[in-house]
């Protein structure tokens, strides 16, 4: 099975407690600091089943944002598309 993970940007670090928030899109997300000791708040790492996994340069995380953005778009095209012929659809049935 293959894992596909996004940036997120590191807003709080409770350090008592090894643990990060960060923002993904909006959306907060906490985890483990175990493998990542280091991280400061306004890095960028890769989240996995609760660790932050991986750091990432901030110009590594933008191109891959950016990446995740197109995808999201061609997804919600596609999504109307589907719909559009499912209206189609019922109106000739």
């Amino acid at each position: 099975m293959m894992c596909i993970a996004a940036p997120a940007q590191i807003v709080e670090i409770n350090k008592e407690e090894n643990r990060l928030f960060a923002d993904f899109g909006g959306a907060r997300q906490e985890a483990k600091m175990d493998l990542l000791p280091d991280v400061e708040i306004g890095d960028y790492v890769l989240i996995h089943a609760g660790y932050a996994i991986e750091k990432l340069s901030e110009e590594a995380a933008k191109e891959s944002l950016e990446a995740w953005e197109e995808l999201l778009e061609i997804l919600e095209e596609e999504d109307r598309e589907m719909e559009k012929a499912r209206m189609a659809d019922l109106e000739n049935q």
